[in-house]
């Protein structure tokens, strides 16, 4: 069965899908077989990151009305990575345990789920969390990003994932914004979260315009490099921090 990892932040726009979106890139890149799954009902970004937005796409809603088989909702993106898009809308009156069961179906054709979570804390985040065994929360270095992510992260350990389970990414990290205390140091964005660090992801100019571009950072980049080495600590091996 496939290992499922909830990326979730708390607080919208921290650049939780496209961390999402770069974290599945580089697992496929290890030859794992990766599923993303857009849980943003309504307001899913992946496949616009993604670059098929124009594409016609069945939903795991779709799936949960029985309106597809679930192999037809899956849409390969590259080699090895596949989107099961969010619906334009939820239907209220489908339980969180259908979800669950949904991604165990998923499970027997991946080796790893990422599960895109909507931002804040309401029963969105619930669906999501109970599908997931880990969670990888991101936050950039300020007070009320990082206060969104104590808050997912206190929400998350509710419904049955342990802190021990639990890891923090910080986005859009500026060294010399933080030591010219512009922004929370790594410390300062650790102990407010509670949550333990996994990896810093450099400021990237090139990041938020690749869904329009379509110029994605070099694999020499430091962002490319910073993916990398948090995929690596998410495998558990021991790779270094780098800043």
């Amino acid at each position: 069965m496939a290992e499922t990892i909830l990326i979730a932040s708390g607080k919208g726009g921290v650049g939780k899908s496209t961390a999402t979106l770069f974290f599945g890139r580089a697992m496929a890149k290890q030859g794992k077989k990766v599923l993303l799954i857009d849980a943003d009902t309504g307001l899913g970004a992946l496949d616009i990151l993604l670059g098929v937005a124009d594409k016609t796409m069945n939903t795991w809603l779709d799936v949960e009305r029985e309106a597809c088989e679930l192999e037809n909702a899956f849409l390969p993106v590259a080699d090895n990575l596949t989107l099961l898009p969010s619906p334009k809308e939820y239907d209220e009156t489908l339980s969180d345990d259908v979800f669950v069961r949904l991604v165990s179906r998923c499970g027997e054709s991946f080796d790893v789920i990422l599960i895109d979570a909507p931002a804040g804390i309401d029963r969105n985040l619930k669906r999501a969390a109970t599908a997931c065994e880990k969670a990888v929360f991101i936050a950039t270095a300020d007070e009320v990003s990082v206060k969104g992510a104590a808050a997912a992260a206190a929400e998350t350990e509710k419904f049955g994932i342990s802190r021990e389970n639990m890891r923090l990414v910080i986005n859009r990290f500026q060294k010399k914004a933080a030591a010219k205390c512009r922004l929370l140091n790594l410390d300062g964005v650790i102990d407010r979260s509670g949550v333990q660090l996994l990896g810093v992801l450099p400021e990237d100019k090139k990041i938020p315009q690749s869904s329009v571009t379509g110029v994605l950072p070099g694999d020499k980049s430091k962002f490319q490099k910073a993916v990398e080495r948090i995929v690596l600590r998410m495998d558990g091996q021991t790779v270094p921090l780098v800043l």
